[in-house]
């Protein structure tokens, strides 16, 4: 009479899925665990339950999703973005004993894209969804495979995500801004792009509240745009008839921290002497500008492990319910706020 999984497991104080891994002689296992139920499991007669011979190992698909197709992902700003997530994402499915595939999407192509899965050979998918919107997302759920969404959220589907924590980056920025003195701040907004966004969004609003400063929506800037020259256009045409502007911004991203400098600077304000300004992401170049920008940094390599262990748990565990982990952020302190 054979022996259940759960009970041996029991046995040696191990999970099932720890003891099902071992005996189907999957990575994931450390040595000593590995002999320590491989022995168990001789010891009691029951060698036929392992499994001697190497299984071919399957894949993890890793869909990387751009609005604007492949062609869009050579812009210096994805590069630099992305690139530390998926750098993270291949070196951390290489340690955990998997191969990678990886796939480039489109809002044209990505259905045609999950109807070629080979579920055969696809043991779950790692989404990079930065910027897509929730019917899209909802999409994936007919693939009946365990599916981790990076860089977004869906707050009643049955993905786990993995995200940055936007409001506490905000919050930071916003805090450091009222050290220096900073009471009227201003916000440089992104709209209508990702949800990235409308949560840095509304973690303005609620730094503001936890400081006890006027929201003035006369001061909330919002562009829309997919990036490039464009940022400095509609910041341009906004900005260049405003008078009694707010002594420092909070901008949404680099790109536009950038973009605003540039502006201001047209406009005769000087950085930070008059205007204060604060970014995020903390892409390379910041530290170059003339001042270096103060921005949040996010540890994007974090992502993409943090991704990769969650789908393996997902695949080997078979876990119910979902997680969202917000990765930190920090406060990189430069040149461009000025004591007020």
């Amino acid at each position: 009479m054979g022996i259940k999984v759960k009970d041996l497991a029991s046995m040696l104080n191990l999970s099932p899925a720890t003891v099902s891994l071992v005996l189907n002689n999957r990575p994931g296992i450390s040595e000593e665990t590995r002999n320590k139920v491989r022995e168990a499991v001789i010891e009691m007669g029951h060698e036929e339950l392992l499994v001697n011979k190497e299984e071919e190992k399957k894949n993890i698909l890793f869909l990387v999703y751009r609005k604007n197709g492949k062609a869009s992902a050579a812009t210096p700003q994805f590069s630099e973005l992305f690139s530390e997530i998926i750098e993270g994402v291949e070196s951390q499915v290489r340690v955990r004993g998997y191969h990678m595939m990886i796939c480039y999407i489109d809002k044209a192509t990505y259905k045609e894209e999950v109807y070629k899965i080979n579920k055969d050979i696809i043991e779950g998918i790692i989404l990079l969804a930065t910027e897509m919107k929730e019917e899209q997302l909802t999409f994936f759920k007919q693939l009946e495979l365990p599916v981790v969404i990076m860089d977004n959220y869906l707050e009643e589907e049955p993905f786990d995500c993995i995200t940055i924590n936007n409001e506490q980056g905000v919050c930071k920025a916003i805090q450091y801004f009222v050290e220096m003195g900073h009471r009227r701040i201003g916000y440089l907004h992104v709209g209508g792009n990702a949800n990235n966004f409308t949560e840095r969004y509304f973690g303005y609003l609620r730094a503001l509240e936890i400081h006890g400063l006027k929201v003035e929506k006369e001061h909330i800037f919002e562009i829309i745009t997919d990036g490039g020259e464009a940022v400095y256009e509609q910041l341009k045409e906004k900005l260049e008839n405003q008078t009694n502007l707010p002594t420092a911004f909070f901008a949404d991203n680099d790109i536009v921290a950038l973009c605003a400098i540039r502006v201001f600077r047209e406009l005769g304000y000087s950085i930070p002497e008059d205007i204060s300004i604060i970014g995020f992401d903390n892409m390379a170049m910041t530290e170059l500008l003339d001042p270096p920008l103060t921005t949040i940094q996010v540890s994007k390599r974090n992502i993409g492990i943090t991704a990769v262990n969650s789908i393996i748990n997902k695949i080997c565990e078979h876990t119910e319910g979902i997680v969202k982990v917000e990765v930190e952020t920090s406060l990189m302190i430069r040149s461009s706020v000025r004591r007020k």
